[in-house]
């Protein structure tokens, strides 16, 4: 709740957030924030460990094995993915797939 009424006084419109709790009682949490310059300056300010990743949003208009073809793609130009969510964003049913940088624009290429 106080990260929440944090984000709210700080004006942060988020996209998109996992939370997820550490053995240690601590909290690791990823998130799709709208404006990410101004989500960058609030984590500074709240000294918060904020780490930028990667990420491509996939959304397919497809109905059915969705899922299964993009396990395909990204398995055919061989890389590999540090996480993968089913997330809902702008009214569409997607995945968000985080990578290394080096492994962008073949990933691209394939959505």
């Amino acid at each position: 709740m106080q990260f929440t009424r944090r984000l709210r006084t700080a004006d942060i419109t988020l996209l998109s957030l996992w939370a997820r709790t550490n053995e240690d009682g601590t909290a690791t949490m990823r998130c799709i924030p709208e404006r990410d310059s101004q989500f960058k300056d609030f984590a500074k300010s709240a000294e918060l460990t904020a780490v930028e990743e990667v990420a491509i949003h996939v959304t397919s208009d497809e109905s059915g094995g969705d899922f299964i073809r993009v396990l395909e793609k990204v398995a055919s130009v061989n890389i590999n993915l540090n996480a993968i969510e089913a997330v809902s964003l702008a009214d569409k049913i997607g995945w968000v797939l985080w990578t290394d940088k080096s492994h962008v624009a073949s990933l691209l290429s394939q959505f």
